[in-house]
């Protein structure tokens, strides 16, 4: 699976082929989620991205059903010690190929400056 959160979300699958994801929730949550890519986001952390500082009250519930949506058609989404965590090497996602790129580059720079 490949994710590209620069721009409008995209979602493919090992085969290229195009997933759509339903919903601004679940989007927002397959966006927080990648760019946290095979690390855990509590749901705390969750519902703070989602809903900012005024959660409503059932808002633990709410992004359990969220969650259950995105599985339907990403099943890298798995939960882990009291949060979610996308299964997906973080190379997958460009955003975040991108930022070690970027890194790399500045390194790969950085000699020919001192000099």
């Amino acid at each position: 699976m490949r994710i590209g959160i620069l721009g409008s979300l995209e979602v493919w699958a090992d085969d290229g082929a195009p997933i759509t994801v339903g919903g601004p929730r679940p989007r927002a949550l397959l966006v927080l989620l990648a760019y946290n890519a095979n690390r855990v986001v509590t749901v705390d952390g969750i519902i703070s991205a989602q809903y900012g500082e005024v959660p409503p009250a059932d808002a633990a519930g709410a992004v359990q059903a969220h969650v259950s949506r995105l599985r339907k058609v990403v099943k890298e989404v798995t939960f882990e010690g009291g949060g979610y965590r996308l299964a997906l090497d973080p190379g997958d996602v460009d955003a975040l190929r991108f930022e070690r790129l970027a890194a790399e580059g500045r390194q790969s720079r950085l000699p020919a400056r001192r000099r």
